[in-house]
């Protein structure tokens, strides 16, 4: 695996430590989102919604979560919440060639 994508995982690892609410308040938003008729949904968009929920909720100007982890949130809720499996659509991880900052 690319130093890249091992470093996201890990930043991602530290996230979901020190906000064990995450995936359950992002599982909890993808239900909502089913119950009114979406197959599917963005990762990002739930990390938006949750950002601005947030803001309100906890006086904090942004929740800190980066949108180099949404296909690890994405992967993650889908393995934890059977009925969320293939809400997210996926793309295949793997490195670009000379860029050591993304994968796709």
């Amino acid at each position: 695996m690319e130093s890249s994508s091992c470093k996201l995982r890990i930043q991602w690892e530290s996230c979901k430590e020190k906000n064990p609410w995450l995936l359950p308040k992002l599982a909890e938003m993808a239900r909502e989102m089913k119950r009114c008729g979406h197959h599917n949904y963005s990762i990002k968009g739930l990390f938006e919604a949750l950002r601005w929920e947030t803001r309100y909720s906890t006086g904090d100007l942004s929740l800190k979560v980066n949108n180099n982890h949404s296909a690890f949130a994405a992967r993650d809720l889908m393995n934890r919440y059977p009925d969320l499996e293939d809400f997210f659509r996926l793309r295949l991880q793997r490195p670009r060639p000379n860029n050591w900052g993304q994968i796709h």
